[in-house]
């Protein structure tokens, strides 16, 4: 079994688009790019994407929306 790594820069703590967001979601875009690099947004069925992704993180689906909303707004996430 070979690990998928996902890379993170040290400039990170500086980047002004992750400070715009509360820490729990800075937290929460870490863990997309986690699932991104799993595969999980590639392979799901896209009809339960949503779903999916609000299970992996342990947020309820309302949560899971108004995350990917406030992702959305300072543009680390598109609407796909």
């Amino acid at each position: 079994m070979s690990l998928q790594w996902c890379r993170l820069y040290g400039e990170m703590v500086d980047d002004a688009k992750l400070k715009l967001l509360a820490f729990e979601d800075r937290w929460h875009f870490v863990a997309l790019l986690c699932l991104k690099t799993q595969g999980v947004l590639d392979d799901s069925k896209p009809e339960l994407l949503d779903r999916v992704v609000g299970a992996k993180l342990g947020l309820a689906s309302r949560e899971a929306d108004e995350v990917r909303r406030r992702l959305i707004e300072v543009d680390l996430i598109s609407q796909d």
